[in-house]
């Protein structure tokens, strides 16, 4: 009997005895990059403690136990729960998964490169033969087993892509095997290249590495990870993966993911006087644009946590711009006074929807990146809900989300047109003070060089220094970040509320 197993509820494994990484294991490695870093995590690593390939197969009994069943192992690329016992090529039955293809360097299972527990992994023996020796990517096409659906997809032969929950574990076990086995004493020297069909005559290459390093990022190291990388250091191999214990060495080896992952969704509107005028927000977090023509992002809209509607993304977005995707282009236009940059009717958001920022494909088999609400949940009555107004993501947040999160959010009670912020958003403003004492006068504001074009919300930070009329708050305000100095005054008036941060 095979169950799904959800990795998220891994807190409480109960053999996380140790769960620490050993004093000065990496001190060797302390202020390096690039080539440099690699060779040092190299030294660290090699040598460990070999096994036999029947050896593997009871280690992994124990390196991915089920924490609900001690009786059961996790099958890696799907989440099934199998029966120890039930090893072989049958149906519901696991056996041993190379991530790192044998046939991507020819060595067999062979210590060390082919019985190394930390790309090891159990796998359902039909799942396993599908993923064969093809490279790690987005697909297109659901992999539907003779057990039954799964979250797998893949395109052509060459490329698969596991359940989105075990992604980056992937990226992570190719990254260590690309450091571990450097070609000395006769051991394979295997490279991570930027393309798929990487091992068409056994070549020691393993693809892709773009999309790699996205799954490294939007799927971070977690508990389950955590232990095994202790169990297998503790009781079998002595060595450790060091992209587990320091997921910021796979940047300084092999470069930031670009663009890839510094999308957020910046802000949702449903105006209460203007539905059509809904739109949603994205913001550029990063250092350099992301070109849609390029890159594949969708943005998917879930209805009352049920239906789906997907709109690919095209043009492009600069660094530290915005992306305005508006439901009516002509309702926009007579609210905002310009033109978004897309139009499309997937975005009907009616204050009880999601909307969730994929990249690779869309919800169906693209990588989550960001998150507004919850999936499959119906956003009524929920914290999420903005029903008549807009959320606006607060100044502090720099990194996109797949678990909406209420602190990175700053929901108002009523919106209507006049209240959004379309265009805009991290912007530093200082009070000027020059019309009145009143925070909701816009020309009381100053960014850069000219007046603000909108008040604060909670994408803003803000510096009150001048005491050219102190600033005053009356009735409901918002900002993501304040300073106060110099001669500089913030009142507060009785009854009146001013949130900081977000929610």
């Amino acid at each position: 009997m095979k169950k799904h197993f959800v990795l998220i509820l891994l807190g409480f494994i109960s053999f996380s005895v140790l769960s620490q990484i050993p004093d000065g294991y990496y001190d060797d490695a302390d202020g390096l990059s690039g080539d440099a870093l690699k060779t040092a995590l190299y030294n660290i690593i090699d040598d460990h403690t070999e096994f036999s390939y029947a050896a593997v197969k009871e280690a992994l009994k124990n390196t991915d136990e089920d924490p609900d069943n001690s009786n059961n192992i996790i099958c890696l690329y799907t989440g099934w729960s199998y029966a120890k016992t039930e090893f072989g090529n049958g149906s519901e039955q696991w056996n041993r998964e190379h991530v790192w293809s044998k046939s991507h360097g020819d060595f067999g299972d062979v210590a060390p490169a082919g019985t190394d527990l930390h790309h090891l992994r159990p796998t359902d023996a039909s799942v396993n033969s599908a993923k064969s020796s093809r490279d790690f990517d987005f697909g297109t096409i659901q992999y539907i087993d003779g057990s039954g659906a799964t979250e797998c997809y893949y395109s052509g032969t060459d490329i698969w892509a596991p359940w989105d929950q075990v992604r980056g574990d992937v990226a992570r076990m190719i990254f260590y095997m690309a450091t571990r086995y450097e070609g000395d004493g006769g051991e394979p020297d295997l490279e991570i290249v930027d393309y798929v069909n990487s091992a068409p005559s056994n070549e020691p290459y393993y693809g892709k590495l773009s999309t790699l390093l996205v799954w490294h990022n939007a799927d971070p190291v977690d508990d389950w990870e955590r232990n095994r990388n202790d169990v297998i250091y503790y009781s079998y191999q002595g060595n450790r993966n060091p992209f587990i214990d320091h997921p910021e060495y796979v940047a300084e080896i092999w470069g930031e993911t670009g663009s890839t992952t510094s999308l957020i969704i910046a802000e949702v509107a449903d105006p209460d006087n203007a539905a059509n005028a809904k739109y949603v927000e994205l913001y550029n977090l990063g250092t350099d644009p992301v070109n849609f023509n390029s890159e594949t992002w969708y943005l998917s809209w879930q209805a009352n946590g049920g239906s789906w509607a997907n709109v690919q993304l095209t043009g492009t977005i600069g660094a530290g711009e915005t992306f305005i995707l508006s439901y009516n282009a002509t309702e926009f236009f007579n609210s905002y006074g310009f033109n978004a940059d897309m139009n499309s009717g997937v975005v009907s958001g009616n204050g009880d929807d999601g909307y969730y920022l994929y990249f690779g494909a869309n919800n169906a088999s693209g990588t989550l990146i960001d998150a507004y609400g919850v999936i499959d949940v119906d956003g009524t009555g929920e914290d999420w809900e903005y029903t008549n107004t807009k959320a606006v993501r607060a100044y502090h947040v720099a990194s996109p989300n797949a678990t909406w999160t209420a602190s990175e959010w700053f929901i108002s009670a009523t919106a209507d047109d006049s209240d959004m912020t379309p265009d805009w958003h991290r912007k530093s403003l200082d009070w000027n003070g020059t019309t009145s004492t009143d925070w909701h006068t816009v020309d009381n504001w100053t960014e850069g060089a000219g007046n603000s074009s909108f008040l604060p919300d909670a994408s803003s930070k803000i510096t009150i220094s001048s005491n050219t009329n102190n600033t005053i708050v009356t009735g409901v305000a918002s900002c993501g970040d304040v300073t106060v100095n110099g001669t500089g005054n913030l009142i507060i008036s009785t009854g009146s509320n001013l949130t900081v941060g977000g929610n």
